[in-house]
Parts: structure tokens; sequence; C-alpha cells
């Protein structure tokens, strides 16, 4: 997917859409939009597209892009979250839209989806963060009845601080014809001027913490006041954009003193670096999330915890010990230092720890390493034969 390219021209932001993920450079077409505005020509370059496969050389008018989610009075809180939908629509009396695509930003805030169909690119420096189809457009062929395209799951979070913010959006319905065309029909949204009000959150959060213990993270806040707080989600990421919710706490609800939370999650068979945060929700329906804090995990379970004798002797059995996360089937297998497999079996394994034993076999005198799979992870160890 190519870096897309941001315009300002007339104080209105151009977004520059495509629908190829070849990287290169060209000259765009020069498109003169409604109100004037000139997109290409003077020697701009977009990054992105080669040859064909953007938008016409015109904003088409049975092209339509719609941005649902956000307050009819474009009035926003600051730091709170909205969750936005893309609606693209091919309204020729004959639709031929197959590929469909889209840009927005937003000088401030945050965009973050759990949508597969989008990319999301980092901050600018002079804008926010960029979300926009992914590498490979989605593939939909619209019909009289049904001309619509809807990217969602998208959302947006306030900046912090209040002032203007202003959503830039362009929206793609092309033909799929690899060469751009009259066919291939684009729109650019007008800028959307939101006005961001200091923060009226349910919750003043006087701090949130993570701390890994024994196979456990431990996460524990502190909240200021709430006014009308239902609960808490605690959410984890394994790349700090997109979150799952690994547990809920019920709030206080209202309160003016200091009031502190704790939860502990299941950490035993992660390994790596992981991302947390936490998700307030009032009891209307509004949220706000708090910073994002790491931590860097070893796992405690899925692993083999010990070997003994080691060395072995030949003709000697291989015991060992392997703590599981869950009850189920393990791979067993001892591999020489040239990679090859010279032993293999399966067992079956309680939840927690198990005391295993296999044979030394006709093993030759030399250092091996003895592997146990389940299927998502694995544990070695290093075991040598006398």
């Amino acid at each position: 997917m190519r870096k897309t390219l941001l315009l300002v021209c007339s104080a209105m932001a151009v977004i520059a859409i495509c629908t190829s993920s070849i990287k290169n450079t060209q000259k765009i077409s020069r498109v003169t939009y409604a109100d004037g505005t000139v997109l290409g020509g003077g020697g701009f370059s977009q990054s992105g597209c080669v040859g064909s496969g953007c938008h016409g050389t015109k904003v088409s008018a049975t092209t339509t892009g719609v941005i649902s989610g956000l307050p009819g009075n474009n009035i926003v809180t600051a730091g709170t979250s909205y969750t936005l939908s893309v609606i693209i629509t091919d309204k020729a009396t004959t639709p031929t839209a197959k590929n469909w695509g889209f840009d927005m930003t937003s000088t401030g805030g945050l965009f973050t989806s759990t949508n597969t169909e989008v990319l999301i690119e980092p901050f600018s420096p002079d804008f926010g963060t960029e979300i926009h189809h992914g590498s490979t457009p989605p593939v939909y062929t619209a019909t009289a009845k049904a001309p619509s395209y809807t990217f969602d799951k998208i959302v947006w979070t306030a900046p912090s601080t209040p002032g203007k913010d202003t959503f830039y959006y362009a929206c793609n319905a092309a033909n799929h014809d690899n060469a751009a065309t009259s066919k291939d029909h684009a729109m650019l949204g007008a800028p959307i001027i939101l006005t961001v009000n200091a923060s009226t959150t349910p919750v003043s959060l006087a701090s949130f913490n993570v701390s890994a213990n024994a196979g456990k993270v431990s996460l524990s806040w502190t909240t200021a006041t709430e006014i009308n707080t239902d609960h808490f989600e605690l959410e984890r990421s394994t790349d700090g954009r997109i979150f799952k919710i690994v547990g809920t706490q019920k709030a206080k609800g209202t309160s003016n003193a200091a009031i502190n939370y704790s939860f502990a999650d299941d950490a035993s068979a992660l390994c790596g670096t992981f991302y947390y945060r936490l998700k307030s929700i009032d009891k209307n329906g509004v949220f706000n999330y708090s910073a994002i804090k790491s931590i860097s995990l070893q796992a405690s379970k899925n692993l083999i915890t010990g070997i003994y004798p080691n060395p072995v002797k030949l003709g000697q059995s291989i015991k060992f010990n392997y703590n599981s996360i869950q009850t189920g089937n393990i791979a067993v297998t001892i591999i020489n230092t040239q990679g090859k497999k010279v032993y293999s079996t399966t067992s079956t394994v309680n939840a927690g720890s198990n005391a295993l034993s296999i044979p030394s076999g006709n093993l030759a005198s030399g250092t091996y390493y003895i592997s146990v799979s389940n299927g998502n992870t694995s544990s070695q160890k290093t075991l040598i034969v006398q």
C-alpha cells in the first residue's frame, strides 16, 4: 500500500487515493473540484500510483462518500472516542464499481480500528494519524439495488486539548480494470470542522499502571472522580494498535473521592512485549481511553521446566517436567545439532505440571535439543547424552 499524500490547496486539504499497491511516483492529472480547488498539475507528485489504477481525472457526481458517527452538531469532547463508518456509494444508473477505497485524516486525534480492510498510518508533523483502505482494496460489485460499500469499526479519539479539529476525506469507486478511466468515480469530501470542547468525561483518571509477577499482569488504576460511570474494560494488544478485551470491572458510579481498582490478566503463556489500556464507559455509552502502557513478558507455562538426569547416560530414561497451560496433546521431539529430528512421540498432558519420561534409545553421545510443542507454542531445552 502506498503512503498517501496530503495536499493543502486554498485552505482545503485534498487526499489522493490509489487502488494500486505498486510503489512509484508520477504526476497526477489536474482535477478541478466544484469549489475551484485544483489537485495535480504544476509539478505536484503523488507517491504510490503508477501508470494506471488511480482515480480518474475528475470528480464524478455519481460517487458519494459519507462519514457517519460524528455528532450532528460537529461538537466533540476532548479525549472522547467516536466509532465511525465510511459509506461509499456508486450512484450511476448502471453501477460499475468493483474496487472501493478511501483516505481520511484529521488535524489532531487518533485513529484505531479492528477492521482488517483498513490501514492506519503513524503520526505526521502536521496531522494526527491517517486511515485508509488496505493494500488490496476490497472487491464488491455494486448493483442498482445495493450500490454501497461500508468501511466500519473505525474509532477516532478526539484531541485532548480543546480547540478546532478538521476532518479531510476522499473516496473512490473504481471499475477494477486497472486503468484510470471515466468509469473510475472519485469524490472529495468537504472538510468537516469540529469544535473540541473541554472534557466532561465521567471519569477523572489519577493513575493507570501495569506490572508483571508470577505469570500475571497486574493492572491497577485510581480514579480521582467518577460521574455516572458504569464499568471499565481492560484491553491488551500485541502491536499497540489493535486491542482486545481481556476483562471488565464494575465502576463505583459516582464519587468525589479517590477510588482504587485492580485486575489480574493471566499472562502465563505470553512471551514478548504487550500493550495495555483502560477504557472507561459511562451509563450513557460515552467512553474514554487511558494512556497505553507496555510491558515485556516471559512465559511461565507451556515450558519445559527441568530435565533429569542431564547429562543422561546411554540407556537411561530422559525425564523432564512440562508446565502446560491446558489439558491436551503435545508433541515431543529430540533434535541433533544439525537440526535433524532423531526422535518424536506424542503425549497427553494435564493443565499444570506434568512429569514425563522418554527413552534415550540409541542416541550417540553428544548435544541434543528436546522440544515440546502444543500446536501454538513450543519450548526447548538442551540435552547432553554421555
